[in-house]
């Protein structure tokens, strides 16, 4: 979220020495959960216009785990470093 990236910017830039290694280790940060929220998205937008929008026990679990990986991140804590089980090409 635009919180989360305004966070991690303000914490790399305020611990790192120089404006290119906080860039850097910014993105490193961010790229792969801003990329899997993206996906997600866009996953979850062409369900929405499917003509059948019966969700399976397993799909509803799925998208309670996705969406406590999203909501429950918390930057000052270890959580931050918990990856998503999938990754994206970027």
């Amino acid at each position: 979220s635009t919180f989360e990236d305004a966070y991690e910017l303000a914490e790399c830039l305020y611990n790192f020495p120089d404006l290119q290694t906080a860039l850097n280790n910014y993105d490193n940060r961010r790229i792969q959960r801003t990329a899997i929220i993206q996906t997600r998205s866009a996953e979850g937008e062409k369900r929405y216009y499917q003509p059948t929008k019966q969700i399976n026990q397993q799909s509803q679990q799925g998208f309670d785990d996705f969406r406590h990986w999203v909501y429950d991140y918390e930057p000052k804590s270890e959580s931050r470093l918990r990856l998503w089980q999938e990754t994206v090409a970027l």
